[in-house]
């Protein structure tokens, strides 16, 4: 008999959340907190990356949406990426992933994420990108002892 597995989707990490949509980002705030998660939520962009430039390491992730109406979502990635190119970012949207390929010309996404998407598909990307951020790191200070 096979055995399932399963991976827990809470977590204790902290989010930057950036999504000018406040009715989202309040929904994605409280649903990321009651699992546990630190969320740092923002409805601005420059606001949100005045924050990540003067801590960039407080943040363990990013999850922006691409367009929004000072910043759109491809410069929060290449400014984000440019300051932190370590942590990892899902850029949401509405518009198709190759549609998102050829519209960024910087750095890219670790994951997009398409909207409409349910909170599942949400949580098993986060869990996974920290997982493998936390073995990256892991595997650096390994390989540095």
């Amino acid at each position: 008999m096979a055995t399932l597995s399963f991976t827990p989707l809470n977590g204790n990490e902290k989010v930057l959340l950036i999504d000018d949509e406040k009715p989202i980002l309040s929904m994605v705030t409280q649903m990321l907190k009651r699992l546990g998660y630190h969320v740092i939520p923002y409805d601005k962009s420059a606001d949100a990356l005045s924050c990540f430039e003067s801590s960039p390491d407080e943040f363990d992730i990013v999850i922006t949406d691409l367009t929004m109406p000072d910043i759109n979502g491809d410069e929060i990635v290449a400014r984000i990426k440019s300051i932190r190119k370590d942590i990892p970012v899902i850029l949401c949207t509405g518009f198709s992933e190759k549609m998102v390929d050829t519209k960024i010309n910087g750095p890219k996404p670790d994951k997009v994420l398409m909207k409409p998407s349910g909170k599942d598909e949400l949580l098993n990307m986060i869990r996974m990108l920290l997982d493998e951020s936390k073995q990256s790191k892991t595997e650096e200070r390994n390989k540095n002892e």
